[in-house]
């Protein structure tokens, strides 16, 4: 009996992200190309994996890297990856089953830290987590398919070529929600909005013409002093997104994960 197409979908998204050199050399990993591999390809159920298998073969690859399960630190954050979803800017989902956030070990300390923080400041909110590490290959599909000059593409996706801090494990994308019911505040803008309203930099105007509300400011503000006090640094193009450290450290401290 043939193999349910999701469960072949979430096989052939695993199968690139573990031997995508290929997308490094700069092919894009387009939705396209995930159809024509599950269109052509003929297999039953000793053949291909079951989807549970191939969930944990992937987590393992992350583990073996030395990297953590956000929950396992923070028990009360909420995950929510955006890139296991078709809800992001690409419109498909590229991480297959994979709905748990790793980080570096250290930088996941961290986020305890800012969590922590945010307690203190209002015991009813805690993180939603939209993304932690990403593969390099994934990378590249994100810089592949974002249809801009490159002058404006790097304010929104990382050069593949010198690799994200997403790639080490060492950046995260999240805001704020209420535990109760996981609904996330008002930020003034959806995740992975490409406009000025999204940026940091540009709050008083945008405030000024009415484009984002004092509300949203105010909840910008709460995520970054908590992210603040965890260590984390953000840019300013993303209100979602935070660094905890530069590019250089991230070389040093860490391994990239292709």
């Amino acid at each position: 009996m043939l193999l349910h197409r999701s469960v072949l979908f979430s096989f052939v998204v695993f199968y690139l992200l573990t031997s995508c050199k290929e997308n490094i050399d700069g092919t894009s990993v387009t939705e396209e190309k995930i159809n024509s591999i599950v269109e052509d390809t003929i297999v039953n159920d000793n053949e291909v994996l079951p989807a549970e298998v191939v969930v944990s073969e992937l987590e393992q690859s992350l583990l073996s890297a030395g990297l953590v399960d956000v929950l396992n630190v923070i028990p009360e954050a909420q995950v929510d990856l955006k890139y296991s979803t078709s809800d992001n800017f690409m419109g498909i989902d590229l991480y297959g089953a994979l709905t748990r956030c790793y980080l570096q070990p250290d930088v996941a300390d961290k986020l305890a830290v800012a969590h922590n923080y945010l307690q203190t400041r209002d015991s009813t909110l805690t993180f939603l987590i939209y993304d932690g590490v990403r593969p390099r290959c994934i990378q590249q599909a994100m810089w592949d398919t974002l249809d801009m000059p490159v002058e404006e593409k790097v304010k929104y996706v990382s050069n593949p070529k010198h690799g994200s801090l997403h790639n080490f494990g060492a950046a995260i994308d999240l805001t704020l929600a209420y535990k109760e019911n996981g609904e996330a505040l008002d930020m003034g803008t959806p995740y992975d909005f490409f406009g000025i309203e999204a940026y940091p930099i540009k709050e008083p105007l945008m405030l000024e013409k009415n484009r984002i509300t004092q509300e949203a400011v105010d909840n910008r503000k709460l995520l970054r002093r908590c992210m603040m006090e965890g260590g984390f640094f953000n840019i300013q193009t993303e209100w979602w997104h935070f660094n905890s450290c530069n590019r250089e450290e991230a070389k040093q401290l860490y391994q990239i994960v292709e």
